[in-house]
């Protein structure tokens, strides 16, 4: 064998290591790529859930407001009778008893 075929051997052997080198760099790139693409799908899901998430908070908040407005509405119209019902009760009572006589002291 002469050297000029091991030369010839040696450059073929380069060029195939060259191409699979290309091959692997190519197939990392590829996968790079496919895990940037999951990667920003499932940032786009977890803002729709965030988002959701977040709207429904906001409308349980408002509820528990108008919720929490009814009950100091209704609280505040059940004290309001309350109270008159005690002003009249007093007025009943004074109504009731007779006023007592003035005492008068003995000369």
């Amino acid at each position: 064998m002469g050297t000029g075929s091991l030369a010839l051997a040696d450059e073929a052997m380069k060029g195939e290591m060259s191409n699979m080198k290309d091959e692997m760099k190519a197939e990392k790139s590829a996968r790079k790529g496919d895990m940037k693409a999951k990667k920003e799908e499932m940032k786009g899901k977890m803002k729709v859930r965030r988002e959701a998430m977040k709207a429904k908070r906001h409308e349980m908040k408002e509820k528990m407001k108008a919720h929490r407005g009814a009950a100091k509405a209704k609280a505040k119209a059940k004290a309001g009778e309350a109270k008159d019902a005690a002003q009249s009760m007093g007025q009943d009572m004074k109504a009731a008893v007779p006023a007592a006589p003035a005492l008068t002291t003995a000369p």
